[in-house]
C-alpha cells in the first residue's frame, strides 16, 4: 500500500489526511485491537482509535487505519516501529495536501487583446471603473451592509470543522457488508460521544445521521415515549435494544472466569479482557477511576503462571498499580 492509497483510504473513511496514519503488520494477521493497543502505548498522551481495517489472508498482511485527535505524534512518522519482543509495524502517511499556488500564479492576467477603458479626457484608465454610490438606493446599502455584518459572525468550531461521522448502523441481521456490526458500532460512538465537544443537540444529530431502519424506529420510538432525551440516552435504548442481553452478575462472572488460554498470547488474552470491561463500562458496572486497577488484577491473575512476561509486570508494578499504557507498551 503506498502513500496514494492510505489518501484514498482517509477519504472513504472520512479521516482528515493530517490526522490518519495506516499500520502494517507482516507475516501474521492481527486484530484491530492488538495494532491500537501498541499505538496507544507509543503515544499514551494523545486520543487515537482505529477507523477501519483490512487483511490480506494470502501474504498475510493486516493494515489498520487510524486516526489521532490532535494529529500523528512525531515518533509516529517514521517508517516503522519495533515492539519489546521484536515485532515490527511499518507506518504508512497519507500524501500531503500540496501547497497552494501563490499569488502571482493564482492571480488571473489580464488578456492583452482586452482593451483598456478609456477615460472621458482620452487617456487609458487603469483598474476597474467605479460606479459612483449617489446611484444606489441609501435604504438597499444599509439592507447590504447588515447582510454582510451577519455573514462575517464567526461560527462555532463544530460548525466549521469537520468531524469523524460514525459508520452505518441498522440492527438488519444478517448484517450488511456496508455497515458495521451493533458491538463495533457502540465502541466508535461511545468513544465519539466523549471526544465531541459540542452542545447535546449537534451529538443527538450526528447519532441520528449514522443510523438506519430498525435502529432508527429505536429512537424515534424514545423520543415519543421520553421528552428531552440526551444523546446517551439514545446509546442506552439501542444497548438494550440491539446489545448482548447479559447484565452486571453475568459480566462480572466472566471477567473473573476470564484466564489465558493454552497456547494463547498474552496480547490476545489481553484483547479478550479489554472487551469485557468495556461492556462493563457500558453497562456502568464499572467504575472508569478502577478500569487500570481491576484490569491489571485481572491480567495477573488470569494470565499462564509461569508466562516470563507475567513476572515482569510483577517486578514493575512495585507497590502500585501500572496504567494501561505502560501495562501494554510491556506486554
Amino acid at each position: 500500500m503506498d502513500a496514494a492509497a492510505v489518501t484514498e483510504w482517509c477519504i472513504e473513511e472520512d479521516v482528515p489526511v493530517d490526522k490518519g496514519l495506516v499500520a502494517e503488520v507482516r507475516g501474521e494477521t492481527w486484530s484491530e485491537g492488538e495494532v491500537l493497543s501498541i499505538l496507544k502505548a507509543l503515544s499514551s498522551n494523545q486520543k487515537v482509535w482505529a477507523a477501519s481495517s483490512r487483511v490480506d489472508n494470502e501474504n498475510p498482511l493486516t493494515y489498520v487505519l487510524c486516526e489521532w485527535k490532535y494529529g500523528v505524534p512525531d515518533c509516529l512518522k517514521g517508517p516503522s516501529v519495533e515492539t519489546l519482543d521484536g515485532t515490527k509495524l511499518f507506518l504508512l502517511l497519507p500524501e500531503q495536501e500540496s501547497a497552494t499556488p501563490s499569488s502571482s500564479s493564482a492571480t488571473p492576467s489580464t488578456s492583452s487583446s482586452t482593451p483598456a477603458p478609456v477615460g472621458a479626457s482620452g487617456q487609458t484608465v487603469k483598474g476597474p471603473i467605479k460606479a459612483p454610490l449617489k446611484n444606489f438606493n441609501p435604504e438597499l446599502c444599509a439592507v447590504l451592509e447588515e447582510i454582510v455584518a451577519q455573514c462575517k459572525k464567526d461560527s462555532p468550531d463544530y460548525l466549521t470543522t469537520g468531524y469523524r461521522k460514525l459508520r452505518i448502523f441498522s440492527g438488519r441481521h444478517p448484517v450488511p457488508s456496508s455497515e458495521d456490526g451493533f458491538e463495533e458500532w457502540m465502541d466508535h460512538a461511545v468513544q465519539a460521544l466523549e471526544e465531541w465537544v459540542i452542545p447535546e443537540k449537534s451529538k443527538k444529530q450526528r447519532i441520528m445521521e449514522s443510523l438506519r431502519g430498525p435502529a432508527l424506529e429505536a429512537i424515534c420510538n424514545l423520543k415519543h415515549n421520553k421528552e428531552n432525551c440526551t444523546a446517551q440516552d439514545y446509546l442506552d435504548v439501542l444497548q438494550n435494544v440491539f446489545g448482548r442481553t447479559e447484565d452486571i452478575s453475568e459480566l462480572r462472572c466472566q471477567l473473573e472466569h476470564c484466564f489465558q488460554r493454552k497456547g494463547e498470547k498474552l496480547s490476545e488474552f489481553v484483547s479478550r479482557l479489554d472487551k469485557i470491561l468495556h461492556r462493563m463500562l457500558v453497562k456502568k458496572g464499572l467504575d472508569s477511576k478502577q478500569m487500570d486497577k481491576t484490569h491489571f488484577q485481572q491480567v495477573i491473575r488470569g494470565a499462564q503462571p509461569m508466562d516470563p512476561i507475567v513476572f515482569k509486570l510483577q517486578t514493575q508494578k512495585g507497590d502500585g498499580v501500572l496504567k494501561y499504557p505502560d501495562l501494554v507498551r510491556i506486554i
